[in-house]
């Protein structure tokens, strides 16, 4: 059934981040025909696979003139393919909508007008909620990832977060959870457990491996953390684990990859703390070069306030390399104390600092810790059954759909 299956993937922006790359790809190559709306287009190599497409999905944040030209287009080509879904789109406004309501409804909407697809997948729950009317075109499934359930529905300036979770939860043929403990969130926000699937995050072992090259043979101790520069990753706590490290006498680096709306104020940290020299920014890096750096670290700290079960940590692990991660999200179901890694309290950087310390001054440690971590990579997060997971997860949720429209069909007759 892989083979016939259709796929529509709403609410990314291109290039996405590399998980959900190597997930589409994966899906692709099962045999499912992918089709990815976004504003940008993809590369060449990509649109090259016989089972992916495009479809160009305009964002809203152009210039008045570009929306109204994009608008158009997709209106009068909309009104070619299904002047009937036109008329659909118009029913899920509010009475409350304003004008510029309106127009972004079906900004948002005519895209799709006209096409339909065996499942409509949601990466992010922001997304689920932003084309909750797209559910009527498919079989919807949506993912449940950290901060979107266990931080959004706390935030007092989206009080409505808590709502709209209920309301695609209910209207999801399946949901998608990356931990049991994101699962466990979710419930609360009235998610069926029958539609939950937990399918942890995966990595590719072939190409997140041990490096070919033997590490640099010298006194610094070397961490890592990859994730982008924001409030929830908890990077001034690594900061104040680096300052005690030193001030411990071990010789500590930390190379922070990835870039965000905090890297001003961990620059401003960085000097404050006088680490200067000692901790370095690199920016957003490509995957070949983020798999240099963890090949030639000592070890990766995650010092996350929320996660689901962080992506980076996997590929660390499948390096080789030992995590020192905080006790948040799902990280348990990935890093055993004391196996892969040692977990800390969320924002105790003098727990973390302790943890370091201990992995420095212990070389072989470090490297049995690294060893498991590859293996348990291999047995329970590689690509492959990830995506096995995946398709099951949507060939059950067209199953369930088909079966309950054939009830509601017979109850009418």
């Amino acid at each position: 059934m892989a083979n016939n299956l259709t796929l529509l993937v709403v609410g990314i922006n291109w290039p996405p981040e590399t998980f959900l790359q190597r997930l589409f790809c994966g899906l692709a190559e099962a045999g499912i025909e992918v089709t990815i709306a976004c504003s940008q287009k993809p590369d060449a190599a990509w649109l090259a696979h016989r089972n992916i497409r495009w479809l160009q999905a305009p964002i809203w944040k152009e210039s008045i003139l570009r929306r109204l030209f994009f608008l158009a287009k997709m209106f009068f080509a909309a009104l070619m393919r299904s002047p009937g879904d036109i008329q659909r789109f118009s029913r899920y406004g509010r009475p409350t909508d304003t004008m510029v309501d309106r127009l972004y409804l079906y900004f948002n909407l005519l895209p799709f007008a006209g096409k339909r697809w065996d499942i409509i997948y949601f990466p992010w729950n922001s997304a689920a909620i932003e084309f909750l009317p797209l559910f009527d075109f498919g079989t919807a499934v949506v993912s449940c990832r950290g901060s979107q359930i266990n931080i959004a529905p706390y935030d007092p300036n989206r009080k409505e977060m808590i709502e709209q979770l209920s309301t695609t939860f209910k209207k999801a043929g399946a949901v998608h959870c990356v931990s049991e403990a994101i699962k466990i969130e979710a419930l609360q926000y009235g998610l069926d457990p029958a539609k939950a699937w937990v399918i942890r995050p995966a990595v590719d072992p072939d190409f997140f491996c041990p490096g070919a090259q033997p590490k640099i043979q010298d006194s610094t101790f070397r961490v890592v953390t990859v994730g982008t520069a924001n409030w929830s990753k908890g990077y001034e706590y690594a900061l104040l684990a680096v300052r005690r490290l030193l001030d411990r006498g071990v010789a500590a680096e930390l190379h922070i990859i990835g870039d965000g709306p905090e890297r001003a104020r961990l620059l401003y940290t960085i000097d404050d703390l006088d680490l200067q020299g000692r901790v370095h920014l690199h920016g957003r890096l490509s995957p070949e070069a983020v798999r240099s750096r963890l090949q030639q670290a000592d070890v990766f700290l995650l010092s996350s306030l929320s996660e689901g079960i962080s992506n980076a940590v996997l590929e660390a692990m499948a390096c080789g390399l030992p995590v020192v991660t905080t006790d948040c999200g799902g990280m348990r179901e990935a890093v055993t104390d004391g196996v892969e890694g040692l977990v800390v309290p969320v924002r105790g950087p003098e727990a973390m600092a302790d943890a370091l310390t201990r992995l420095a001054l212990n070389p072989a440690k470090c490297q049995k810790m690294g060893q498991e971590g590859r293996l348990r990579v291999l047995r329970q997060f590689a690509l492959k059954h990830q995506i096995e997971k995946f398709i099951e997860m949507y060939q059950v949720a067209v199953l369930n759909r088909s079966q309950s429209a054939k009830m509601d069909s017979g109850k009418l007759i």
